[in-house]
């Protein structure tokens, strides 16, 4: 029978942690290190923001549109998401970014986990308060982590499993209040369903179950069980008796009312405007969305976790002794699958079954308990029953292992493409289009995306730290969860050996993240990440052109600059246009980390070549054609003119330089005239043509000391390589720019810029009209001088 008492003890907690340590573990072993969906995408990005530069923005994902995102007032792309996922991942974001060694989405990736664990310990917990048995408790715990939809969606950033563990931790607190009456509970509860809130605004249609489950238990605490019903009149003292525990739970839920409502103003311009755009509403047929989220071939709740048709055998032992309690969770459930039956995207758009069914998880699985009692250990339907128990386990655990193992975005890319339109009808009824099915087909070695598996394929050996890391882990708890069931030590030993328990689970995390920080990095954009956090500086912005890395970038770059990612394209749509324009205005440098494509076919690169000034560029290893490019968005007008008139000529003729057998004339020029070590000096060139020239001449601009010793230099074909000289056309007039990043330990002092024109096979220059002998033309002078 399951025991009457209410054990909350050293020996609870203690367990609680356990099972919080093993699911956690096990999590781990199936850990991805990536985010598979475009939700998780637009939440990540806002987070990133957050912790890189205080902003709010997902401009990193500009290339999606508006998919995940919508523009606000100031044209700024923002994500639709609540905030709440921001303020929880915030943390593990922070230490990310100031941990050069972890990646900034391998460790927000733990968030999901950690929650979800922590869900089941609260499980655990809940069923001590119910009177269960230790094993009972644990059992249920873990039913939940490891049988349920609760583990595939530890490997995603979805916000279902943050709404989950918010919902129910907010039960639990209102069943400790009712317990013990401490009001630190009711704080707790206000406080997880405010996250929950946050995280999917929608859940704010949950919070008069919550309030009333909260009167109940205050009412029926001063009136006992069988208390008469409460009459109009004595609601005023109702309200001055227990305004203390009322209070402790609206804090936490005013604060989280007034934070949405500031997240949508810092958005949107107001505060009602939370950016879904109109075709996302609750126009779906109702009984369709009903029936396809209960027991739909494609997404039906109950065939992504069977074992929870259990809990149907325990809602008479709940409702036999907590019928508020049951009365709640009946309530939750009916409310959400209302809800969702009638949302447009009704099934949760590529996701793994009933995404949005996800947070009514650990409801379900507490009613569980009482069956998974009756069944296993006091056996009341005999071996048919256990062996009965037993089949659903087990089907359960096959169904989240195939979860687990492959992106559940490859049965869904296969169905755009056998089924027309996306998310048709009949993907939801046809057996054969169901995901459990067909994910069977993509189970192939190099589809498996767990992150061992694909850091051993990458390597070409087998990553025993991300196998036996986890291992360690899952034996470390098995024992520290017999140790704390068996009840043998005393009060300080089980402290300490806690203490040492998260010490050592912490440790492994960690250890797994740096190995996996450096098994699943990028080699190509590690160079790229690290030279922008080198030499970033206050007014520079990235343009990354990459959109299929962005995830990578992210991991490896632990700088602070906005990033723009944009799609690369040869012709620049008319909203890119207002972005390159944007770029011009509004910062002083810009990163580029560009596609494999050539720069002057990049409708984004080939204008600031152009206009602007290439100051460095790198190409990626282990690429076609990609390449770092930092280019200096100054114009002219911020750069010192002056004329010349200089004029190039034959270098075979001894006849000297003048305008009748000129080639080329240097009509004027541009240059920064006080510059700093570590600072920018920027060249504008004025080229103009005179006759026509078959040889494709180079440039040479170079930056002299005192002494004329060269300290640095370009050279190459005018305009960036994209005007040759056998291109000029007489009477053209051509624009040429040329950036150079002074050291940081340049002296200070006069310097000079001497520029040429040369024959790049022979090295010959060609001479100018400025006297006999000379080669070049004298630019300057320049004065470093020190801030």
């Amino acid at each position: 029978m399951i025991n009457t008492t209410n054990p909350i003890n050293q020996t609870t907690r203690g367990v609680a942690i356990a099972v919080f340590g093993l699911l956690f573990a096990v999590y781990l072993f199936t850990y991805t290190g990536y985010i598979q969906s475009s939700d998780g995408l637009a939440m990540f990005a806002t987070v990133e923001n957050m912790v890189r530069r205080g902003a709010i923005d997902s401009n990193q994902l500009l290339w999606m549109g508006i998919q995940q995102g919508s523009f606000g007032p100031d044209g700024t792309l923002y994500s639709r998401k609540g905030i709440g996922m921001g303020l929880l991942a915030y943390p593990f974001a922070w230490i990310a970014l100031h941990w050069p060694n972890l990646g900034l989405i391998h460790v927000v990736l733990l968030l999901n986990p950690l929650l979800t664990a922590w869900t089941g310990a609260l499980l655990y917990r809940t069923g001590r308060r119910l009177g269960w048995t230790i094993s009972t408790a644990a059992a249920t715990a873990l039913l939940f982590g490891l049988a349920t939809l609760a583990w595939p969606y530890t490997q995603t950033f979805f916000s279902d499993p943050v709404c989950g563990w918010g919902l129910f931790g907010a039960l639990y607190g209102l069943l400790s209040f009712r317990q013990s009456g401490r009001k630190r509970y009711l704080m707790g509860s206000g406080l997880a369903w405010s996250l929950a809130y946050l995280a999917r605004t929608v859940n704010l249609v949950t919070l008069p179950i919550f309030f009333a489950t909260l009167l109940v238990a205050l009412y029926r605490r001063q009136r006992g069980t069988a208390a008469p019903a409460l009459q109009l009149s004595s609601v005023t003292q109702f309200v001055r008796d227990h305004w203390r525990p009322l209070i402790s739970f609206l804090i936490p839920v005013v604060i989280g009312g007034i934070v949405s409502l500031w997240w949508n103003w810092i958005r949107f311009g107001s505060i009602w405007e939370s950016g879904y755009v109109e075709s996302e509403a609750f126009s779906a047929p109702w009984l369709f969305g009903i029936v396809g989220l209960l027991v739909g071939p494609a997404r039906g709740f109950f065939w992504y976790s069977p074992i929870l048709l259990l809990g149907f055998g325990g809602i008479g032992w709940f409702w036999q002794r907590l019928r508020w309690f049951t009365g709640s969770i009946i309530t939750l459930c009916a409310i959400y699958l209302l809800l969702y039956g009638k949302w447009y995207m009704w099934h949760g758009g590529y996701s793994w079954g009933p995404r949005f069914l996800v947070p009514l998880v650990p409801f379900l699985a507490i009613l569980v308990g009482p069956a998974w009692e009756r069944l296993m250990v006091e056996r009341r339907w005999g071996n048919g029953g256990r062996l009965f128990t037993v089949v659903l386990l087990a089907l359960s655990i096959a169904v989240q292992l195939i979860g687990l193992a492959v992106p559940f975005a490859l049965v869904q890319d296969w169905l755009a493409t056998t089924v027309e339109p996306l998310f048709a009808p009949e993907t939801f009824t046809n057996l054969t289009y169901s995901p459990l099915l067909r994910q069977w087909d993509f189970l192939q070695s190099d589809q498996i995306h767990l992150a061992w598996w694909r850091a051993t394929l990458r390597q070409g050996q087998i990553d025993w730290q991300g196998i036996i890391l986890p291992l360690v882990g899952v034996v470390l708890s098995l024992l520290t969860l017999v140790t704390y069931a068996r009840q043998s030590q005393e009060r300080r030993t089980r402290r300490l050996y806690g203490l040492l328990y998260v010490a050592i689970l912490s440790t492994i995390a960690v250890a797994l993240l740096l190995n996996y920080q450096i098994t699943l990095g990028s080699p190509a954009l590690q160079p790229a990440a690290d030279r922008i956090a080198h030499m970033e500086r206050p007014g520079d912005v990235i343009l990354y052109l990459r959109p299929i890395e962005t995830q990578q970038f992210a991991n490896l770059y632990h700088g602070r600059l906005p990033t723009l990612g944009l799609i690369p394209r040869e012709n620049l749509l008319d909203e890119d246009q207002q972005w390159l324009q944007h770029l011009r205005t509004d910062y002083a440098r810009v990163w580029v980390v560009s596609d494999d494509g050539a720069p002057e076919r990049s409708g984004w690169e080939q204008p600031m070549r152009a206009e602007n000034f290439l100051i460095q560029e790198n190409r990626l290893p282990g690429t076609d054609n990609s390449r770092l490019a930092l280019y200096a968005m100054a114009s002219p007008e911020t750069l010192t003119e002056a004329g010349s008139g200089i004029l190039f000529g034959d270098p075979n003729s001894d006849a000297a330089i003048t305008a009748s057998n000129g080639w080329i004339r240097l009509t004027g020029y541009a240059i920064s005239k006080e510059v700093t070590p570590g600072g920018l000096l920027l060249i504008e060139l004025r080229w103009e043509s005179l006759q026509s020239v078959a040889e494709n001449y180079h440039v040479f601009v170079h930056l002299l000391d005192q002494h004329g010793d060269k300290i640095d230099q370009r050279d190459g074909q005018p305009v960036q390589w994209m005007r040759p000289i056998s291109s000029w056309q007489p009477g053209e007039e051509i624009i040429d720019h040329y950036g150079m990043l002074l050291p940081v330990d340049t002296f200070a002092g006069v310097y000079h810029v001497v520029v040429g024109l040369y024959d790049p096979v022979s090295g010959q220059r060609l001479p100018v009209s400025a006297g006999p002998g000379d080669y070049t033309v004298e630019l300057g002078p320049i004065e470093v001088r020190r801030n």
